[in-house]
């Protein structure tokens, strides 16, 4: 099965890095992997890193890294411009931003799920979050998102979602540049009106989603776009935004108590070649607990 992962990236060497190497070593055993990053002309050695990269890792079985450094108009016009360039070969696409990675294995386990699945177009599995020094903040796992739902609240991340690329390639949904931090909410809200066959993996972590405090969804960008968006809401919509969050948080934390809780994880920290492996202490679902965890 040929995953094909992009990566948007302007001024993240530091953890593009990570981001990088954790996709690289997804290949084999079954999975060939495509790699495309996409560069907004970043000025802090990105693509002088990129160049080397691709360099070392040219012939790589299994393995194809390609990129480009060029001026965009952001991070969603970035993902869409590495869209263009599957290749028709690709049966998974996927979208990794610079500040994540995935979890060793991901990718054969996600093929094996799809290959169990057949008519499934969509698979979403559980991920964890960490602080920007890696320290794990909570784990996440996946709901079925509905097409009511997903007008109000983002029920799905990107980190941890995988497209068959031929329904991908069907319903043609990209990201609307218009947005620069609420385009997750309007795409994922835009592919479920289709009504995708979609499958959840609660008890496969695929993914780490890391809290660098510059994060787009913390920013008065959100808040702003937020307004924006809810002018285009029907006053029901907005009256059961809060209940639809409670809502999903419930499932969320309710598909957690299936499930063993996560006991260690490994990340690439920044400036680290090798993994780091951590324990958890204290497991958690609740994204709001600011608590570090770890031990």
């Amino acid at each position: 099965m040929k995953f094909y992962i992009v990566t948007p990236t302007y001024q993240s060497l530091e953890w593009l890095r990570g981001c990088v190497r954790s996709v690289a070593e997804q290949a084999g055993s079954g999975v060939e992997v495509h790699h495309h990053v996409q560069d907004g002309a970043s000025a802090d050695g990105t693509p002088e890193w990129l160049a080397e990269w691709q360099q070392l890792h040219a012939g790589t079985p299994g393995y194809c890294f390609t990129y480009e450094s060029a001026p965009d108009k952001g991070m969603y016009d970035a993902i869409n411009t590495a869209w263009s360039k599957m290749p028709a070969d690709a049966d998974v696409t996927a979208h990794l931003n610079s500040d994540e990675q995935y979890l060793p294995g991901a990718l054969a386990e996600v093929m094996q799920r799809l290959h169990a699945h057949p008519a499934a177009d969509i698979a979403i599995g559980a991920y964890f979050v960490a602080d920007a020094q890696g320290r794990y903040i909570c784990h996440r796992r996946p709901i079925h998102p509905s097409c009511f739902c997903s007008s109000v609240s983002c029920e799905i991340i990107t980190c941890s979602c995988f497209h068959r690329a031929a329904a991908f390639r069907r319903h043609g949904i990209r990201f609307d540049t218009r947005w620069r931090s609420i385009g997750d909410l309007v795409f994922y809200r835009d592919i479920m009106a289709t009504a995708p066959r979609v499958i959840t993996m609660p008890d496969l972590c695929t993914s780490l989603f890391s809290v660098t405090g510059s994060n787009l969804g913390w920013s008065p960008v959100t808040q702003k776009e937020w307004v924006e968006y809810s002018a285009t809401l029907s006053p029901l919509r907005l009256r059961t935004r809060a209940a639809v969050n409670l809502w999903c948080n419930l499932r969320r934390r309710g598909t957690d108590l299936f499930y063993p809780a996560p006991r260690e994880y490994s990340l690439y920290l920044r400036g680290e070649s090798q993994r780091t492996r951590r324990g958890i202490r204290r497991p958690t679902s609740h994204w709001g607990c600011r608590e570090v965890g770890e031990e």
